[in-house]
């Protein structure tokens, strides 16, 4: 990558103080998307929602609940707090993910008139033998359309 740059780090490096949960067997990424509007994420000891709430036409609240355990140690929420900087509302990469999120959305609502369709390898629904494909979320938001009555 031409903007690399290696010399570069941060000020403050316990957002990036990972410890192995008792459950994992060390650093782990997982992200679901349960409905257009949710999604679960669990990176390294963040255990987050992502909730969008629609308001109107172009217009919605961006929700983020974060979790933590009731026997966590100060310690431990603490840096679970620390971590949501990196993946929650204002977060190192989210920011990148929400403005990546942008640019998609003004590029699907050019023409009013006119819909967008995913067609990265095809146009139908199903499995894939390859994560190549946007099957899967073309059946997602077709199972949301039904359910929204559009």
């Amino acid at each position: 990558m031409s903007t690399f740059r290696e010399n570069l780090k941060l000020q403050d490096d316990r957002i990036l103080d990972v410890v192995t949960e008792p459950w994992w067997n060390g650093p782990t990424v997982c992200m679901t998307t349960i409905f257009p509007s949710l999604i679960v994420q669990q990176q390294v000891n963040s255990l987050s929602t992502r909730h969008i709430v629609p308001r109107g036409p172009g217009t919605f609240d961006f929700v983020w609940t974060h979790f933590g355990y009731t026997d966590d140690t100060p310690e431990m929420t603490r840096r679970r707090l620390r971590q949501a900087n990196l993946f929650g509302p204002a977060g190192y990469v989210s920011a990148d993910d929400g403005e990546a999120i942008e640019c998609v959305q003004r590029g699907a609502t050019v023409h009013e008139s006119a819909g967008t369709y995913s067609a990265m390898d095809g146009f139908g629904v199903g499995g894939a033998d390859h994560m190549v494909t946007e099957s899967l979320i073309r059946g997602m938001y077709g199972y949301w359309r039904g359910v929204m009555g559009i």
